[in-house]
């Protein structure tokens, strides 16, 4: 017999994440001061037993997925190398394998999944015996028959529902690739993270995230996901689900609720090598749901504060025997209030309806996944009380907003051989959306009565979005090992918007009457009214070149844009084309095992309507980042903690043309420098911890709006968050869980010119949550004290106040 497997083991060494990982994390919200002592002192992972004693090695656990890079080879060799790599030992009858050959193996695998990769189809499997030691036999022929066509995926799942913290990711290369080996900034909320905060909304799941504002235009915004990223919006250019911009256009961004998702994505600097014009902050990818392997089935009520009313569906599973097709059914409907009550009584609105089918056909080699989805909001629109009399300024009898969203897209995947895989992403979208507002316009000298004007609004739009990509992953003869991703994409959006406005019965901010007939008949005028259309080409190539410990991704992208604008009030046509190429460039180095430092330089564009005094089309903003940072990720913890520093900068923005009133010309430039720590682990296998900080110095450069050398509005230079967890495992208290958790936003500019302040704010949420069987109960407070806060923009007119104490009261049951 042969023994295999007695080198050193990548993943061997005893992360004692029970002690150590309290002490990381806390040096880690300390400042790091600690970390670097303890690194230094680990020694590698001692090797494997040698002779023929197997049971010195201890049984490990086979559900957590290992890359694996292995190029053609020998069979005997490819096996060998599995074992090594995994750190088990291998025993084999060197006739079962004989000279065959091998394609090699790539991508993420359990290790039971690894070997049935390269063995099932020469009748072989490797088996675990008792002391976790692999033997490689032959199948009967009985078994060899009956051998599951989907056990081996082409592309293995990222699955991380159940953990609080991810270990991969595709959102920052498009290829399952571990967080150590990306060198850009990534955030994953999980889903089991989400549900422990109870995160009804994308907002709120990112919270507890660094490097992301989040409630930048008031915390009780109810429309619209308002994100900002390192300094820069994101709410439209950075909106993302499935790995697709979800085209949103102004009003008409589907606002999914956490439900429906599986898990949320931060990809923080430029990214428009992989995804084309995009916000020079990064993105946020929503990834929905999808039909499970194992019959799921669950139903949920939610009560709350403001006349909240929720209930939840999730339905799915397998449909046949072989596992081939599955499906899933995911739903939920909102009747609710807000924390919005005009003196009358009547309570602005929040009303959702979301149903979202999907289904799976899959066999060894190919895949395809139905995504179905549609979704109305119904609220009241932009929620304004005027400062500091918290008077509502709008009218219940006229405002209002809804939203009807309807998509439909798949998700195919087809593995040639071990080594070629092509996939295709499409989604079709369709959307309208009705706006009846009230806004202020002025206080008048009297100091109580208030100016206002209406708005009567309408949008539609539809696009499609589609991603081919083929992804090899083979062996340069250099020692290298390589995963190429080449990629065309394309989008189109169309989209139409008529804005109508007219004059408002004057507001008493004392004494305020509601509840009047509007608008008044003939006085409402149309000053927008438009079609646009806009469609991008992108051809997109990458490579991550693995060579022992490093890991160097390279990639570019060449972008055709076409945007036009058609003004019928005018009438005028407004074109734009132009071409932009886009890149990136990082190092990652894993100088011990779940311990990677990393650099990288990466660009971004993004187009900008309209011409100047000449008549010139603009070309897009650029933007350039440097970013260096540090990542630990325990290979037997649940544990992820993160350093980044980065200097971001976009030129050629959009600034005042001091010589021509009204237009615009491009010499802005924005600086964004900060540092960003998160901490992220379950400890002692009952607390669970997040704590994130951000510094962020956002600068204007070059500005002809007053604002040159300022700060831009509504951007704090200082961020923190602790949320910690304890789940009782025993005793009395046995599967109750509680939780606290801490947010702080510091103070804000209201004026470019940084002449008016936004107070600080420091926020404290609550959880209480009890498990028993099939049943999980849980109240969640927000803002547990009740603070009021408030964000103003450019003056006292535009502001909005924060969220105020709200209680969240849920029952699930699955069966």
């Amino acid at each position: 017999m042969t023994r295999r497997g007695d080198a050193p083991s990548r993943y061997g060494k005893s992360w004692r994440h029970t002690a150590r990982g309290w002490i990381v994390t806390a040096s880690l919200v300390a400042g790091l001061g600690g970390l670097w002592p303890d690194l230094a002192g680990r020694a590698h992972a001692q090797p494997a037993p040698s002779g023929g004693n197997a049971a010195a090695r201890p049984a490990i656990d086979t559900h957590p997925r290992l890359r694996f890079d292995i190029g053609p080879d020998r069979l005997a060799r490819v096996v060998q190398a599995i074992a090594s790599q995994a750190g088990v030992l291998l025993y084999f009858d060197p006739s079962l394998v004989g000279d065959a050959a091998s394609d090699g193996l790539h991508g993420r695998y359990t290790l039971d999944q690894a070997f049935a990769a390269v063995l099932s189809d020469r009748g072989l499997e490797a088996r675990q015996d008792r002391a976790g030691s692999y033997h490689i036999v032959r199948l009967p022929a009985t078994d060899s028959a009956v051998l599951p066509t989907v056990q081996v995926q082409a592309r293995p799942i990222v699955d991380n529902a159940d953990s609080l913290v991810a270990r991969e990711t595709t959102t920052g290369t498009k290829t399952d690739t571990e967080l150590l080996a990306n060198p850009q900034s990534v955030s994953v909320i999980t889903q089991r993270d989400m549900q422990a905060r109870n995160a009804g909304s994308v907002v709120q799941a990112l919270q507890y995230t660094p490097g992301v504002q989040i409630n930048n235009y008031g915390g009780n915004e109810i429309r619209n996901d308002w994100i900002v990223l390192r300094g820069f919006d994101a709410k439209l250019t950075g909106d993302y689900r499935d790995g697709l911009s979800q085209m949103p256009y102004d009003q008409i961004r589907p606002r999914l609720p956490t439900y429906a998702l599986e898990s949320i994505e931060v990809l923080r600097g430029p990214s428009s090598s992989l995804y084309g014009q995009v916000s020079a902050g990064g993105l946020v990818n929503r990834t929905t749901k999808r039909p499970p392997d194992q019959p799921l089935r669950e139903v949920a009520v939610e009560l709350g504060s403001y006349d909240h009313r929720q209930a939840y569906l999730d339905l799915g599973g397998p449909i046949d025997a072989q596992d081939s097709s599955l499906y899933r059914l995911t739903a939920t409907g909102r009747e609710a209030g807000t924390q919005d009550e005009y003196s009358s009584g009547h309570r602005y609105r929040d009303n959702l309806a979301y149903v979202a089918p999907a289904y799976t056909w899959r066999s060894a080699d190919t895949s395809f996944t139905l995504l179905l989805h549609y979704q109305h909001d119904r609220n009241d629109g932009e929620s304004r009380s005027y400062y500091p009399w918290r008077t509502l300024v709008g009218d219940y009898a006229y405002d209002g907003y809804d939203r009807d969203v309807a998509s439909a897209g798949y998700q195919f995947e087809h593995r040639f051989n071990r080594t070629w895989t092509a996939r295709q992403n499409l989604r079709y979208q369709h959307g309208d959306m009705t706006l009846r507002n009230l806004y202020p316009l002025a206080l008048q000298a009297d100091g109580r009565t208030l100016s206002r004007y209406l708005v009567d609004a309408s949008e539609a739009m539809h696009g499609v979005a589609l991603d081919n990509q083929l992804e090899g992953h083979f062996d340069d003869g250099l020692g290298a090992n390589h995963t190429l991703l080449l990629g065309i994409d394309f989008r189109r959006l169309e989209g139409w918007q008529t804005y109508k406005q007219g004059p408002a019965p004057d507001l008493d901010l004392d004494d305020p009457v509601y509840g009047l007939h509007l608008p008044v008949p003939g006085t409402l005028s149309t000053f927008l009214d438009v079609k646009q259309t806009s469609t991008q080409w992108g051809l997109y190539a990458q490579d991550q070149i693995r060579r022992g410990d490093w890991t160097l991704t390279l990639s570019g992208r060449h972008d055709r844009y076409d945007d036009q604008t058609v003004d019928r009030l005018e009438p005028a046509r407004t074109t734009q084309r132009d071409n932009a190429f886009s890149g990136r460039a990082g190092l990652a180095y894993e100088i011990v095992p779940g311990v990677s430092p990393y650099v990288s330089y990466a660009t971004s564009f993004m187009p900008q309507p309209g011409v100047d005094y000449a008549g010139t089309p603009f070309t897009p903003a650029k933007a350039r980042q440097y970013e260096a940072g540090l990542k630990i990720q325990p290979s037997d913890a649940d544990a992820l903690y993160t350093i980044a520093i980065f200097d971001l900068r976009q030129h050629d923005s959009l600034t005042p043309d001091p010589l021509h009133d009204g237009f615009n010309v491009q010499a802005g430039e924005i600086r964004s420098r900060g540092l960003e720590l998160q901490a992220k682990a379950t400890l002692a296998r009952t607390w669970d911890i997040l704590a994130a900080y951000t510094y962020n110095d956002v600068t204007n450069l070059r500005s002809n709006d007053g604002g040159q050398g300022k700060t831009p509005i509504v951007t704090p230079r200082h961020m923190a968050s602790l949320w910690l967890q304890h789940r009782f495992t025993e005793g009395p208290a046995q599967g109750w869980r509680a939780a606290l958790g801490v947010r702080y936003v510091g103070t804000t500019w209201i004026d470019v010119q940084n002449t008016m302040k936004n107070a600080p704010a420091t926020m404290l949420d609550a959880s209480l949550g009890y498990e028993t069987g099939a049943w999980r109960f849980s109240v969640d407070v927000t803002n547990l004290t009740n603070k009021e806060t408030v964000v103003c923009r450019n003056d006292r007119l535009n502001c909005r106040y924060g969220i105020d104490r709200t209680v969240m009261a849920t029952a699930a049951y699955r069966f």
